[in-house]
């Protein structure tokens, strides 16, 4: 099972502007920006690029976590620990 976590566009400086899904904590957010991406695709999150066919200079990804959110709850509070 894919779940959609986040998606995370780019604003005019670069930097990510994440919106986050329905059931995803900000702290959970936090955690996932504050991680490089190696270690996020490493527990099992897939980022998708996005693009706009309308605008050009609109750029982001969807973030999914492969398994359901309790997994990707349990993932992440590993991180936190620091393992």
């Amino acid at each position: 099972m894919r779940t959609l976590v986040a998606t995370a566009l780019a604003n005019a400086k670069g930097k990510d502007v994440y919106c986050a899904a329905k059931k995803v904590s900000d702290e959970q957010i936090a955690l996932i920006r504050h991680t490089d991406r190696q270690s996020l695709e490493e527990m099992g999150f897939t980022f998708i690029k996005l693009l706009s066919l309308d605008y050009p200079d609109v750029r982001g990804q969807a973030i999914f976590f492969e398994g359901h959110m309790d997994e990707m709850a349990k993932a992440l509070k590993q991180v936190e620990k620091g393992y």
